[in-house]
């Protein structure tokens, strides 16, 4: 009776192995609860290694996503799976980053991601019409975001440039200089705080609510020496100045 008992609990063993190493992506996919902003379409691969043709944020496409998982990482009930999507062929952004996957955190590591300046350009409530040229390169050492009730940006470290950073404005092409902002978390939200360093006069702290994908921001712009020659027309569109030659900037 012993002996049967063993062979029966190896054989169940076997078979729940062999179920979860040859479970499809798409099985594990259609059983998570996403955010409504969020669609998935057209999964492949297993759980071990898949693939997803495109993911949709906020009307936002990121495309060929690969995804990895390590096995040894499910005997410590945190998950790792490594991630990246995109590549320079192809419009939208490209990237990687390493995902832990915990019972209240994601936690984000090694993130790098590159995307086009206009693409975000074009989601912001700008005083005039402009093109953004060349494109935004962030990276992460470290994001972790608390997911028990919703998502908050718990603790962050991060940077984020625009190379070659321009514009095309009032039928001008207009070279802006080195502009860089730090990453972090500030009261449950992604913030991205523009150092002050840089031709524009500019400074802004911007805010995204990872909960419900909305932005915010603030800050000025103070012209000076190395302020554009062929942006001062468009000053005017900014309002007036205030007593310390500051035009406020808001969305």
């Amino acid at each position: 009776m012993k002996k049967w008992f063993v062979i029966i609990a190896i054989f169940l063993s076997s078979y729940l192995v062999f179920l979860v190493t040859t479970m499809p992506l798409v099985f594990l996919v259609n059983n998570i609860e996403y955010p409504k902003y969020i669609d998935i379409d057209t999964v492949s691969g297993s759980i071990w290694q898949g693939e997803i043709a495109q993911i949709s944020v906020a009307n936002n496409q990121v495309k060929q996503i690969k995804t990895e998982l390590s096995f040894w990482s499910l005997l410590t009930l945190s998950p790792i799976v490594d991630v990246s999507f995109g590549d320079a062929t192809s419009v939208g952004p490209e990237g990687k980053f390493t995902l832990r996957v915990s019972s209240n955190q994601l936690q984000l590591n090694n993130v790098e991601l590159f995307v086009s300046a206009n693409d975000i350009a074009k989601q912001l409530p700008l005083p005039l019409p402009i093109t953004a040229q060349g494109n935004i390169e962030l990276s992460f050492n470290e994001l972790i975001i608390d997911r028990s009730e919703k998502l908050v940006c718990q603790q962050g470290r991060g940077k984020i440039s625009w190379i070659r950073s321009g514009v095309v404005a009032l039928e001008k092409n207009i070279k802006l200089g080195k502009i860089d902002a730090d990453l972090d978390c500030k009261k449950g939200d992604l913030r991205a705080k523009i150092l002050l360093k840089n031709n524009l006069g500019l400074s802004f702290d911007a805010r995204l609510s990872l909960a419900n994908q909305k932005a915010s921001g603030q800050g000025f712009l103070k012209p000076g020496t190395k302020f554009p020659a062929q942006l001062q027309s468009a000053l005017s569109f900014l309002g007036r100045p205030d007593s310390q030659g500051r035009y406020q900037l808001r969305f």
